[in-house]
């Protein structure tokens, strides 16, 4: 495990987050100078979006906790499938992920989901990274509402981990 402080994680996803923080600084770096700078791999970007859909229940969890999101509306017990958000990821680096909403021990389901989001994988990590709002995020929305936002707004936070 690689220490962040309040949390760890392990090996591979840390050097898997630092691989994301490099591509998105490297991008703002290109920008300010003019100089072009391409997208990870559809295969790297893929993995990169995997860890941010992994990383947000948890950090559901802790904006719950914060005051910052809804309550949870239906909890099950570790490793039950719960309440979902499908999150459908377009285009490059694209896929499909179900997000536990109202415990980070649950597991997402496509049986259980309230609400889907659907965005470009680039935008996602645009969103993960802080340099897009979560209004600004979503290019399909549908469902639950307060699901939806929670979640933009999970997402978002995780630029500051």
């Amino acid at each position: 495990s690689v220490s962040y402080g309040a949390f760890a994680l392990p090996l591979q996803d840390a050097l898997l987050e630092r691989s994301f923080e490099c591509w998105v600084h490297g991008g703002d770096i290109a920008d300010a100078v003019d100089y072009p700078y391409q997208d990870p791999s559809a295969a790297h970007l893929h993995r990169m979006i995997d860890l941010a859909a992994r990383m947000l229940p948890a950090a559901l969890a802790k904006r719950r906790r914060a005051g910052l999101a809804a309550p949870a509306k239906d909890l099950v017990t570790a490793g039950a499938p719960g309440r979902s958000l499908h999150l459908e990821i377009e285009g490059h680096g694209g896929g499909d992920w179900y997000i536990a909403l109202d415990s980070p021990a649950a597991v997402g389901s496509p049986d259980r989901a309230v609400a889907q989001v659907a965005l470009d994988g680039v935008e996602l990590c645009r969103l993960v990274a802080g340099h897009i709002s979560p209004v600004e995020a979503a290019a399909g929305q549908e469902g639950d509402r307060e699901a939806i936002r929670d979640v933009l707004f999970a997402t978002a936070s995780l630029s500051r981990l």
